[in-house]
């Protein structure tokens, strides 16, 4: 089953979170007037959506359509972590589809007067093939909620936009060779990240030259390669000013990072608020 429908406009975004339901834990009963969209990060949900059953796990997602009663039908095996978003989309149907190219989503050109218009065909319930892509911009809007900046839901709604089309796009995909590659890069960087980064050691590993792989992280994830050390550094980073009462400076070089005053700089260059204000928010709430 797919969920069909025109952009633009987007779908609203209207609220999301992150929660854990723990083993023997399993969803309650509702029906709500608006979309829930489930992504599993860890473990697996039960689901129900009337009469039709769904196994959520790690790396999947479901969207229950609004209407229909939605409940747990089964508890969960184990400690599962799993994101959840709301929107709405003002028309839209539910479709068989056994197939979806390119040439299905585009309705119309755009011309001088008209923007361009596409039809979306996104599963019900799918798998993520680029799940770093997908949980990145997933943790954005997550994150988003810690601020109570006046542009924050503004900008949560752009990255959901950009979360349907990269689910939109991976129901077409077809692997291509910058994808193997920037996938290649990606495990080499979880499993080294707490050693010092070395694009010409990296480009060894892969055996290829350090500017085509960088082309390739660009056009598939959209950072380059040290782009992506430093976010998956303060991913983990963030993880254990949470989870931890380590300073600081001790974090910094648990994540690689030899100098505590860098790794403070980069953090709120890019999180908008030093690691020692993150461990505050996150604690208050």
């Amino acid at each position: 089953m797919h969920v069909m429908f025109s952009v633009p406009p987007f779908p609203t975004f209207i609220k999301g979170g992150e929660a854990v339901f723990a083993k023997g834990k399993k969803h309650f009963r509702r029906t709500f007037t608006v979309f829930d969209l489930l992504y599993v990060k860890k473990g697996c949900l039960y689901m129900a959506e009337e009469e039709t059953f769904f196994e959520v796990r790690a790396g999947e997602y479901v969207i229950l359509v609004p209407g229909r009663e939605h409940y747990g039908n089964r508890e969960c095996t184990e400690d599962t972590s799993f994101i959840w978003l709301h929107f709405t989309i003002e028309q839209y149907q539910l479709v068989e589809k056994e197939e979806v190219s390119w040439h299905d989503l585009i309705q119309r050109e755009a011309t001088y007067v008209e923007a361009a218009q596409y039809v979306f065909y996104v599963p019900q319930h799918g798998n993520v093939k680029q799940r770093e892509r997908i949980e990145q911009l997933l943790e954005h809007i997550v994150d988003l909620n810690e601020y109570s900046a006046p542009d924050s839901p503004l900008k949560q709604q752009l990255y959901f936009s950009e979360f349907l089309l990269q689910l939109q796009k991976q129901a077409l995909y077809i692997p291509i060779a910058s994808e193997n590659v920037s996938a290649e890069a990606v495990r080499y960087i979880q499993e080294h990240y707490r050693e010092p980064f070395d694009m010409k050691m990296l480009a060894q590993a892969l055996r290829f030259h350090p500017d085509y792989i960088t082309r390739c992280m660009q056009k598939t994830l959209g950072m380059s390669a040290i782009q992506y050390v430093h976010y998956y550094r303060l991913a983990k980073a963030k993880k254990r000013l949470a989870e931890t009462n380590d300073t600081v400076d001790a974090i910094a070089k648990q994540v690689g990072f030899e100098d505590g005053a860098y790794f403070s700089r980069l953090f709120k260059k890019i999180e908008g608020i030093t690691p020692t204000e993150y461990r505050r928010t996150v604690h208050r709430t």
